[in-house]
């Protein structure tokens, strides 16, 4: 999870130098065990590009990545096309180019518009415009940070984070896409973020840095107005950036395992969670293709943060369709 702090620069927890690379998933996956879970375990992958990104969003028809990327040493909006992708980066076009840092990209679903922060205005507020980078408009104008923008499935509503004043706390807010409308969803003592509505519009997920812990963060949802809040994971280690599959009754997220991060799927029913993921790097920013067949997400190796791309595991793709 993001958070800005002190300096204007918003910066993650754990993440190192954003020195980045595009890769695709080129194996079949097969079913192990480990710790008495069921697991998924990938092949080895294989890199397709070389540029410095992070935050992937996948478009609808699933052809285009939107993302942040420090491609010459300042964080700017990128879309970078799927298919393709070659050495020196092509496919990769540049949305916007100025002085100040923009960043945490969103392709809305019906593919029209993209959302993303800025601190043009002195400090990080949301921003939306068209896809290919014209008509920005300023949606939050408040004294506080907003990060973490993500649509609603219609593509009417966007869902974000707002810092609450003069503490370390994040709260969860929604608007119209014309920045017109405001709502304040959820406000505690503890941070909540990184939150996104289901698919089917009923629910909303999260993190939460349990006892306002930053250490330990959990997978939490409730209904789209706010009610009937539910706590998915509990234990001692941080999960976090969730995003859901297509049938709005699974949740992908990053847990770590021995101090790495691993990419997880857990039911809202809640229950057992399993791990998708394995090998060096820490995995985050994951994402389902809205065909329910591809996950994408950043591994970070060495400080290196690099796009890759796997099949849906085969038990899930069925229950992703449905």
């Amino acid at each position: 999870m993001i958070e800005p702090r002190a300096s204007k620069v918003p910066s993650s927890r754990r993440r190192t130098s954003l020195n980045s690379a595009v890769a695709i998933f080129l194996a079949t996956c097969v079913i192990s065990t480990v710790a008495g879970q069921e697991v998924i375990s990938p092949g080895e992958p294989t890199k397709l590009t070389r540029v410095r990104y992070s935050y992937p969003s996948l478009s609808s028809d699933g052809a285009m990545f939107v993302l942040e990327a420090s491609v010459s040493g300042n964080w700017e909006i990128y879309t970078l096309r799927r298919e393709g992708m070659g050495d020196g980066g092509e496919g990769l076009v540049q949305l916007t180019s100025n002085r100040d840092l923009d960043r945490m990209a969103s392709w809305s679903p019906d593919g029209r518009h993209i959302a993303f922060i800025s601190d043009r205005s002195g400090n990080f507020d949301v921003y939306r415009m068209n896809a290919d980078g014209t008509h920005v408009v300023q949606i939050t104008d408040t004294p506080e940070a907003e990060i973490h923008p993500y649509w609603s499935p219609d593509s009417r509503s966007i869902i974000y984070n707002r810092r609450v004043a003069n503490q370390r706390l994040y709260a969860i807010w929604i608007t119209d896409a014309a920045g017109s409308q405001h709502q304040e969803l959820l406000r505690d003592d503890q941070l909540n973020s990184y939150a996104r509505i289901s698919p089917d519009g009923q629910w909303i997920v999260f993190d939460k840095w349990w006892n306002n812990d930053e250490t330990n963060g959990e997978i939490m949802i409730m209904k789209r107005d706010g009610s009937e809040l539910k706590r998915l994971t509990e234990n001692d280690v941080y999960d976090g950036y969730p995003a859901w599959f297509p049938d709005s009754r699974r949740i992908l997220y990053s847990s770590e395992v021995d101090g790495v991060f691993k990419l997880f799927w857990i039911s809202i029913e809640g229950g057992e969670a399993t791990q998708i993921t394995f090998g060096a790097g820490g995995d985050q920013r994951a994402g389902v293709s809205s065909d329910g067949q591809t996950i994408y997400f950043n591994r970070n190796l060495d400080g290196t943060i690099e796009l890759y791309e796997m099949p849906v595991p085969e038990e899930l793709r069925s229950v992703s369709q449905e």
